[in-house]
């Protein structure tokens, strides 16, 4: 039989394995390791064009009137087409620094590199915020 312990234990386990299998990402860890993942998991997005759930991880999507939150769709989709005409599309990003700027916000520095085999670092604010990590 097993203990209620041992029991919790291979429950955690399989919610967190299916946590991942789901590409889901854990942005509730609020050490500076969790702020990277957030922040990679942040520019994933970006690179797979899922402009709306970028916004919607922004941390005053919540908060954003349609008109707003369309703008910022359509900003981050002509952001998209910009970078996939002059450099070929983000291909992935890196986190290769994360600077803690108050207790619950951080700068991550992402290498981000693109189609034309470029990089750029660039800096990503991000805040946590009701239990996770968010696009400030």
């Amino acid at each position: 039989m097993l203990s209620f312990r041992k029991y919790a234990c291979i429950l955690m386990s399989l919610l967190s394995l299916v946590a991942c299998s789901s590409g889901e990402k854990d942005l509730s860890d609020k050490s500076p390791a969790g702020a990277k993942i957030a922040a990679e998991y942040f520019y994933e997005l970006l690179s797979k064009g899922e402009t709306r759930s970028y916004v919607d991880n922004m941390s005053e999507a919540s908060e954003m009137d349609s008109c707003k939150y369309t703008q910022f769709v359509d900003l981050l989709e002509q952001f998209l087409l910009e970078e996939q005409q002059l450099r070929g599309g983000i291909l992935s990003a890196e986190a290769v620094r994360e600077k803690a700027v108050e207790d619950t916000v951080s700068m991550v520095f992402l290498n981000v590199q693109f189609g034309d085999s470029t990089h750029e670092e660039i800096m990503l604010p991000i805040v946590y915020s009701r239990g996770r990590w968010w696009i400030r």
